[in-house]
């Protein structure tokens, strides 16, 4: 009872804390992209900036099937529930870089970093413009480069249910002939909810869980066969949201 007390305190301390933290890494990433543009250093920012997002609110990581990740570059993808899966993949599932919504960008400090990081901007609504932006992007994933994007398409409220697939992901990976790489994440709803503000709220540890499923090779697969490869990454990662599933 007391931890569970001493969690509301600390849960709007930390919100305090995140944006100045968030500052002062995508400052740091800003002033290292223009002066070395080097990827590792920037990663090892990101991956602090993330880190300590989730200690900040007494949040845990478990990673599982890292050995599934193909060498080279591939997609992520993933259910998405909360901006906590954000920093828990970004902190513990190595270099990558995220889809992002393109509101984001306009943040001061915090866009200018996601620009120099390779964020890519999102238009929702404007299939045209995501498009334009996953063509762009070819070129790097073919050099290595590895992104995450929700299927999904935006954030749902729980993460006991797998929602409908977008296309725009699996038009990305096979145009790349990328591997796509599923990823289960289970705990993050609980910790920042949909629609909420303030993360772990009358709880003072929490786990979320990040499992990487075996790559789908999009290579195999035409833009014809699009709705095949869908619908296959949808029937391999929904056994993983059955009430029975651990």
């Amino acid at each position: 009872m007391f931890l569970k007390w001493l969690s509301y305190p600390r849960s709007i301390l930390g919100v305090i804390l995140l944006p100045i933290h968030t500052a002062i890494c995508a400052g740091s990433l800003v002033v290292v992209n223009i002066l070395f543009h080097n990827r590792k250093l920037e990663d090892h920012i990101v991956e602090f900036w993330c880190r300590n997002c989730c200690r900040l609110f007494g949040v845990q990581v478990i990673t599982k099937g890292l050995e599934n990740r193909p060498d080279g570059g591939f997609l992520y993808v993933f259910n998405h529930t909360s901006f906590f899966d954000i920093f828990a993949m970004n902190g513990w599932l190595g270099s990558f870089r995220f889809g992002a919504k393109i509101e984001l960008f306009s943040i001061p400090i915090f866009g200018a970093g996601m620009r120099r990081a390779g964020i890519l901007p999102i238009s929702r609504g404007r299939r045209d413009e995501v498009l334009k932006v996953y063509q762009a992007a070819e070129s790097r994933i073919k050099k290595g480069e590895r992104f995450a994007l929700a299927p999904e398409g935006t954030r749902r409220i729980h993460d006991d249910s797998l929602g409908a697939f977008k296309s725009g992901p699996f038009i990305f990976a096979i145009n790349a002939k990328a591997p796509l790489v599923p990823v289960i994440v289970k705990g993050a709803a609980a910790v920042l909810p949909k629609g909420h503000i303030l993360p772990n709220w009358g709880v003072w540890s929490s786990t979320i869980t990040l499992t990487v499923l075996p790559a789908i090779d999009a290579q195999d697969y035409s833009l014809d066969q699009r709705s095949e490869l869908q619908e296959k990454v949808f029937k391999i990662m929904e056994p993983y949201f059955l009430s029975h599933s651990n």
